[in-house]
């Protein structure tokens, strides 16, 4: 499958790896070397995988370091906020959100300006063609609001129909939403449903996506990648069992983090927008707040089943329906060409 038309300015100029092993040879033997650069589709196919692979690691690792940098920020917010307070004298318990948002303005800076680095792209530019966003992509994140509404209110009075296990209740919305002591929990909300969807969206779709299509020039695949790796992140949720996650809750999770990183990462080939991403992103976080985290779930009971297979239908035809609308980005990319021929 070649790759749609939406991502051509993204390969317009030969970028990444072997942009910077180019220019450094060029650098040594005094002499510029631009046109010797090769583009991704003059490659076989096993060498641009190893250039990937090492790109990802080059990515994820600057990722990696933006992490730690903001968080040395966060600390010296939080270290500024409680001498202000202090100097004021001031008896209020200090809140992480403003911490938390200058963590998440700190990555997403430094991720756009590597990328844009990376791409050979401005960065005024990289954030124009990401933050494209239409009456089609409303459309479209309206009627993921009204399946997710939908399934929630059907999954209610199953429950109570049935008397079965609870797996969504507003209880569960109630222990996310206020602290133990009762009081409302600003930071902790705005982390999941804002602040994290952000940075997410940022690394997995904004960077490993767009390496993936760089350098493979094959939507499909990259998405692919994409997804594997965000549902693989979801395994650090492993390290606190029975105590804030069940062991079935993080199973469900990675396979339901692999379902909805596949969608987003194929939504954002087909449109291209980075800001619908992010919606459907949020909007998935907000309904799972419902979602029970601590409680085993039975895998025998019939409307546990009867959940997760619904579940898998709706986001399989929602990932058929971005393959389709794909499939038509590559054909409408082809016609030209032919009538051209012609």
């Amino acid at each position: 499958m070649t790759l749609a038309v939406a991502w051509r300015w993204l390969s317009a100029r030969p970028n990444g790896i072997l942009a910077l092993l180019t220019a450094l040879q060029a650098h040594d033997s005094g002499t510029v070397a631009q046109d010797k650069i090769p583009n991704s589709s003059d490659l076989p196919g096993a060498i641009r995988c190893v250039v990937l692979v090492i790109e990802l690691t080059f990515v994820s690792s600057g990722a990696f370091f933006l992490l730690l940098s903001s968080s040395v920020l966060g600390l010296l917010a939080r270290s500024l906020q409680h001498a202000l307070l202090a100097a004021v004298n001031a008896q209020i318990v200090p809140d992480d959100a403003v911490v938390h948002i200058c963590e998440t303005m700190m990555f997403g800076w430094g991720l756009v300006t590597f990328m844009s680095w990376f791409f050979c792209q401005t960065k005024r530019n990289l954030v124009q063609r990401l933050a494209e966003y239409g009456s089609s992509d409303t459309k479209s994140c309206i009627t993921s609001v009204a399946v997710h509404f939908t399934a929630i209110v059907v999954l209610l009075f199953l429950q109570l129909q049935t008397e079965a296990q609870v797996l969504v209740s507003l209880k569960n919305v109630e222990t996310v939403v206020y602290r133990p002591d009762g009081s409302f929990a600003t930071a902790e909300i705005m982390q999941n449903l804002l602040l994290g969807p952000i940075k997410e969206e940022l690394f997995f779709r904004g960077a490993i996506e767009l390496v993936a299509i760089n350098r493979l020039q094959n939507a499909k695949w990259s998405a692919a990648i994409s997804a594997v790796l965000f549902a693989a992140i979801h395994l650090v949720n492993a390290r606190h069992p029975r105590t804030q996650y069940s062991a079935s809750y993080v199973a469900f999770q990675v396979l339901w983090a692999f379902l909805v990183g596949l969608y987003l990462a194929l939504t954002l080939a087909v449109s291209g927008s980075m800001v619908k991403c992010l919606v459907l992103h949020v909007t998935n976080n907000i309904f799972a707040l419902g979602v029970s985290k601590t409680n085993a779930v039975d895998l025998v009971q019939p409307l546990t089943v009867f959940f997760i297979l619904s579940a898998l239908a709706i986001y399989s035809l929602a990932i058929s329906r971005q393959l389709q609308l794909l499939c038509v980005c590559n054909c409408k990319e082809k016609q030209p060409s032919r009538n051209h021929e012609e």
